[in-house]
């Protein structure tokens, strides 16, 4: 969090919670952060509206935070229908909701769950598409969105941490089936690239997030 920051006393932020073990691990860490800086943890936990259980798995998240001592919110989408471009159509209206309720509640920071499987994921999907360059960068640790900071501090650990670490507090989290579908391209991703091969790809893509970085700042400066 320190390399994401600066942060001001007694920091507000928010999570984006699935109730998934990536999204859990990353509230109880950042209750224990923000604790230590005298600050305050809100979970959004946002219910897609997709499939009969998400009701009812929203629900139990929002439970498993407030025992955890984090208050939580569940934000429910609707006009959300099965069809093409599902993923994406979802993805924005997701974001809208979380930008939506932080704003409403006065805070900058929204932290995001994402790991490094999914920093790994995001560079293959770009590749595939023919991205090259910035693309390859993959996911930035800090961007800022119309005045709300999206923070990404868990881009360089494994998702078997995060679980290990759930395991070790009693933390349970709920499996979202969709995450193993492969009728989309992100799962079948997930299960076609060895985790060994993270090890290897993460150093490129640090140094391509480095040098983007490097153009951005140039190009803020020469404006």
């Amino acid at each position: 969090m320190v390399r994401l920051g600066p942060f001001g006393p007694c920091p507000r932020i928010a999570a984006a919670v699935s109730g998934g073990a990536d999204s859990s691990a990353l509230a109880v860490l950042a209750r224990d952060w923000v604790r230590g800086m005298g600050g305050s943890l809100d979970a959004l936990i946002v219910d897609h509206g997709l499939r009969v259980e998400s009701a009812a798995e929203a629900a139990l998240t929002r439970d498993r935070m407030m025992a955890l001592g984090i208050p939580a919110r569940i934000l429910t989408l609707t006009g959300l229908a099965r069809g093409p471009a599902l993923a994406e159509r979802a993805r924005r209206a997701r974001y809208e909701a979380l930008a939506e309720a932080c704003r409403q509640a006065s805070i900058r920071d929204l932290l995001l769950g994402h790991h490094a499987g999914d920093q790994v994921e995001t560079v293959a999907m770009r590749v595939l598409r023919g991205t090259r360059n910035d693309g390859i960068a993959g996911m930035s640790a800090v961007r800022e969105v119309q005045g709300l900071r999206l923070l990404r501090p868990l881009l360089s650990v494994h998702p078997a941490r995060l679980r290990e670490f759930l395991t070790r507090r009693g933390v349970e989290w709920v499996e979202d089936p969709s995450n193993r579908d492969r009728v989309a391209l992100r799962p079948r991703l997930r299960q076609g690239l060895a985790a060994a091969s993270w090890d290897r790809l993460l150093p490129a893509i640090a140094l391509a997030g480095e040098r983007r970085a490097r153009d951005d700042a140039a190009i803020a400066a020469a404006l």
